[in-house]
């Protein structure tokens, strides 16, 4: 009895790790107008097990936007930790968010909008919010400590403000297409004007921490 409950629990886990592989696949396809029908045939699985692993379509749909935005935050980190001035530690975070990454953040955003008609969402969304912040100051700090360099704000409110920003960008580009008139160093230079890091310190090398050293 013990096995067959075992196996039910690993066959029930394999389903809704496979729905939500098929989800993410499809969404990115499809944003949130993909319907249950798709991503179940792409799984191998049937609507009503969709309904019974994550409540409902939208619910399936936070959860596979939450995760890859958290992905894609912690992409742009890591490729962002092997540059070597704070300019490219700018231009590489910027720019694996809002190049390979930006349909993660885009899907993230509609996310967000979503669960202004579905409060019960709200929650899974605050905990991506706060993950995605503690994150970037985590980030951002090491990356003061060690360049010298002095926010003018509170470095809890400048990872907000980051986020913030990413995100305008993402919708703008979602919305214009090739219209999307920002390349870049406009893009770096628009997130990053209120932080109103200098020349001389964009061009800082990146001294690495005693822990890297």
């Amino acid at each position: 009895m013990a096995t067959t409950g075992r196996a039910s629990r690993e066959a029930g886990r394999a389903t809704r790790q496979a729905l939500l592989r098929a989800a993410g696949e499809v969404f990115a396809e499809h944003g949130d107008a993909a319907s249950v029908a798709q991503i179940c045939q792409r799984a191998d699985a049937y609507p009503n097990q969709v309904t019974y692993y994550f409540g409902s379509k939208e619910q399936l749909f936070v959860e596979v936007a939450c995760a890859g935005v958290l992905r894609a935050g912690r992409r742009a980190e890591e490729a962002a930790a092997e540059t070597t001035t704070v300019r490219d530690y700018t231009n590489t975070l910027v720019g694996t968010l809002l190049g390979p990454c930006a349909r993660d953040v885009e899907l993230f955003t509609t996310a967000m909008l979503l669960t202004s008609r579905r409060t019960d969402l709200r929650e899974h969304i605050t905990d991506t919010l706060r993950t995605l912040h503690e994150r970037g100051e985590q980030a951002l700090m090491s990356t003061l400590v060690r360049t010298g360099w002095q926010l003018r704000a509170g470095i809890d409110v400048e990872a907000k403000a980051f986020w913030s920003a990413i995100f305008g960008l993402a919708v703008q580009k979602a919305a214009t297409g090739a219209d999307f008139g920002y390349r870049l160093e406009d893009a770096v230079a628009v997130i990053f004007t209120n932080l109103q890091i200098p020349d001389r310190v964009l061009d800082r090398p990146l001294v690495p921490t005693p822990q890297e050293a």
